[in-house]
């Protein structure tokens, strides 16, 4: 059974995705000039095919004054996020089950923030407009859209062996799981025998040996879709004006920098070229991307320039994790390890706007302006992420140290599900992942059964500058 193309017979894989923090898409707007939307009190937030909602309910945790919405229209996602909701404790979440077309008529108010993550690559062309309808009526002027999908040209090499699987499951028994995975398995075989078409594109049987890594879910709500195509970055821009939308960045906080996506080469030749759309176009084909996580505002900027300065940055890693050197699309960028050990510091102490660490880390000498970048960067590179609150970690050794409620529903959760909760966490305003393993240790430290290893007690630390462990 499918609605408007999507496969419903089978659940999606149940995942939380950092980059829909409304935290997250606030600092990629002021990064590249959008005014950010209110988080410090009420606010809505509206997420389009939001599978089991994890995404929704670790954010309205993480957000407890604002009112959250997911919609996703198959049942057995719209029960499992309300279960998510309730073991976390989560109240400020409502899930709708529905077409994207039938949402418009229950009602929901004015949205500060719409996203759809894995979505509009895998939806026909009617429920992608039903999308845009959607945000034409309720997202705010001024509110931030994130849109995900399959990209062009990274796809260009790969996207033919979706066609293959389509049409080897097309004959096999069963639900679309069975059918997916009897395909899989045919698909497999025929790569092993090395026809010309794998030959010529060796990333081909990669891409075969990945698919077999992956769960059977994934592969049917990647492919099996009726709908199913990736898009090329201007396409996209050009559908989602229709709504009132432009792009600012991207939420995969790398590609808002050339420098750490170029090598001087391409960069100069896409210099050279007349339009922004060709140096768009040519960017995309420099970086052969395979997915975006697109961001968009509504309407254009008025006032006064957002002032990126002003942005919680923080570490969701112990300090001792920084290191000198970062990866990023065009490989490594190296940082003096006089500035990583002050940054360690200072992170050690808990999260803070970009203008006072600067001050911070310039008080001792050192350029300002390069003290900013090199922070940025960090955040680009994902050493250091956004956070929705400045926190400062009250240090005295004689405190006892106790989880909130929230976090200890979250290790009640992953003891009980036997896999990864994030918990929500109000400082960063985003989700903090937990291993059973972890969320074990924790249990067991702050309980007093057991003493806290090295690993444990630089988790520990690290919930309490997350606002987790008080």
């Amino acid at each position: 059974m499918a609605a408007h193309g999507y496969v419903t017979d089978t659940s999606y894989t149940n995942q939380f995705f950092r980059e829909l923090s409304p935290a997250w898409l606030n600092y990629v707007a002021a990064l590249n000039g959008a005014a950010p939307r209110p988080i410090d009190g009420a606010f809505v937030y509206l997420e389009l095919g939001c599978g089991f909602g994890a995404s929704t309910v670790v954010n309205a945790g993480a957000f407890p004054r604002a009112e959250f919405h997911g919609c996703d229209v198959i049942s057995a996602h719209v029960d499992g996020g309300r279960r998510h909701a309730a073991a976390l404790g989560v109240t400020n979440v409502t899930f709708h089950q529905d077409d994207f077309d039938r949402l418009l008529a229950r009602g929901l108010p004015a949205c500060d923030f719409i996203a759809l993550h894995g979505v509009y690559s895998w939806v026909d062309a009617e429920a992608r407009d039903a999308v845009r309808r959607v945000i034409r009526a309720l997202l705010k002027p001024g509110g931030i859209a994130y849109v995900s999908y399959n990209c062009l040209p990274g796809w260009a090499g790969e996207a033919p062996l979706r066609k293959l699987l389509v049409e080897l499951a097309a004959p096999a028994g069963g639900d679309t799981a069975q059918r997916t995975a009897a395909a899989l398995a045919a698909l497999t075989t025929f790569s092993q025998a090395r026809p010309r078409y794998f030959k010529a594109n060796p990333s081909a049987v990669t891409a075969v040996e990945a698919y077999n890594k992956r769960d059977t879910q994934y592969i049917v709500h990647e492919f099996m879709n009726a709908a199913w195509q990736p898009f090329y970055a201007v396409d996209v821009a050009d559908e989602l004006a229709e709504a009132g939308l432009r792009y600012v960045g991207s939420a995969t906080l790398a590609e808002n920098h050339p420098a750490l996506l170029l090598d001087a080469e391409s960069a100069k030749a896409i210099a050279a070229l007349a339009t922004d759309r060709q140096r768009q176009v040519a960017t995309d084909f420099a970086t052969n991307q395979r997915f975006r996580r697109d961001v968009f505002v509504r309407g254009e900027t008025s006032g006064a320039r957002p002032d990126v300065f002003a942005a919680v940055i923080g570490s969701a890693r112990a300090p001792s994790a920084i290191l000198a050197r970062a990866t990023v699309p065009r490989g490594e960028i190296a940082f003096s390890e006089t500035f990583i050990r002050d940054v360690r510091a200072l992170m050690a102490r808990g999260s803070t706007t970009i203008a006072d660490a600067v001050s911070s880390l310039s008080r001792h000498g050192g350029d300002a302006d390069e003290i900013a970048r090199n922070l940025i960067f960090l955040v680009a590179a994902g050493v250091l992420i956004p956070f929705a609150k400045t926190y400062a970690v009250d240090g005295g050794p004689s405190r006892r140290l106790r989880p909130t409620p929230m976090l200890e529903r979250a290790v009640e959760y992953a003891l009980a599900a036997g896999r990864m909760c994030s918990a929500p966490s109000e400082v960063m305003g985003n989700g903090f992942p937990i291993e059973p393993a972890e969320a074990r240790a924790v249990r067991d430290a702050l309980s007093g059964k057991a003493s806290p290893d090295a690993a444990t007690r630089e988790l520990m630390a690290t919930l309490a500058r997350v606002g987790l462990i008080v």
